[in-house]
């Protein structure tokens, strides 16, 4: 059998790196993610190193965004420096394998999940989730002012999570104040109620997850 010359490699090899360089990249991509709270642990992402002061805890969240039987997670921390109750996330939705993020690669998405609305939101036909917040107080104090600085949608489209204002919400305005009664009022009708899970560094260790150096306290 004649011997393969050794110039002949690198005809063979050049697909295949590309082709290993391509899978490497989807990966690192995170296009298939198998555990949520470990890709956001290896995320970086300048604002949270900046603004959480390191971690102490996170939180995992489901919900049901769209409504169609499987819930979107959401894992997400303090950040410290921003404010008593300020929580950002990264999204994930489910894929066939594992799951993808709906958020961007390299910044966390502001979202207060403490009586949040889940269910349709008339405005857009479409199911979301629907969130109110004040400049002035905080957000499980909202109910003492009749002025919420701004009303946000959250919904997924195309794979992405859309958040959207639709500006200020004046309770003293009888078209407006029907509006926050549907979405926040006492017999609202919200699909359900998202489910929370918190872990402290020690819990997170304790089930192998490594801690990155933002993690450190600052």
């Amino acid at each position: 059998m004649e011997r393969i010359s050794r110039r002949h490699f690198p005809l063979f090899f050049g697909p295949l790196l590309a082709w290993l360089s391509f899978l490497w990249g989807a990966a690192a991509n995170g296009q298939t993610i198998k555990d949520p709270i470990a890709d956001y642990l290896a995320m970086k992402v300048p604002d949270r190193v900046e603004n959480t002061g390191g971690l102490l805890v996170i939180k995992r969240v489901e919900v049901d965004i769209d409504g169609n039987g499987a819930p979107d997670v959401f894992v997400g921390t303090w950040y410290r420096k921003s404010g008593p109750n300020t929580w950002l996330w990264v999204g994930y939705q489910k894929d066939s394998d594992g799951y993808r993020r709906i958020t961007p690669a390299d910044s966390d998405v502001l979202i207060d999940f403490d009586n949040i609305y889940v269910g349709e939101i008339p405005d857009l036909q479409r199911q979301g989730l629907v969130q109110g917040y004040s400049l002035e107080l905080d957000n499980k104090d909202r109910d003492q002012s009749n002025l919420l600085s701004d009303l946000e949608y959250y919904y997924v489209d195309n794979g992405t999570l859309v958040q959207q204002s639709a500006g200020p919400l004046d309770r003293d305005d009888p078209d407006q104040k029907q509006t926050y009664d549907f979405f926040f009022g006492p017999n609202r009708k919200a699909r359900e109620t998202p489910r929370v899970e918190s872990f402290t560094i020690i819990d997170l260790i304790h089930r192998g997850y490594v801690m990155p150096d933002w993690a450190k306290r600052r």
